[in-house]
């Protein structure tokens, strides 16, 4: 899939420059394990597939139903809307 827009300036830099700097360093692997297996695959199904059970990967429900969750650690979460085969929105959150 290809990642159309991005939100988090910490998830910016990585995709564009190859630099991390403003990611943790406990986060920095997980983050680009995750993005490198979103860019990889063709679709939505296919991510889910491989994605480790450690990731839960799920769709939000509700109102925000196109949207998905993939688990950082802790609290942090990535964030993003999956449409026509590309990722957009893309975010980094913590959401408590």
């Amino acid at each position: 899939m290809s990642i159309r827009s991005v939100r988090h300036r910490g998830l910016r830099r990585p995709l564009e420059q190859g630099n991390s700097r403003f990611l943790r360093r406990e986060r920095d692997g997980r983050v680009r394990n995750i993005l490198t297996a979103a860019v990889l695959t063709k679709h939505m199904d296919g991510f889910v597939a491989g994605a480790p059970p450690g990731w839960r990967v799920h769709r939000i429900s509700g109102d925000r139903c196109n949207e998905w969750r993939v688990s950082v650690s802790g609290h942090w979460r990535m964030r993003f809307e999956e449409a026509d085969g590309a990722i957009r929105r893309l975010n980094l959150e913590d959401y408590h």
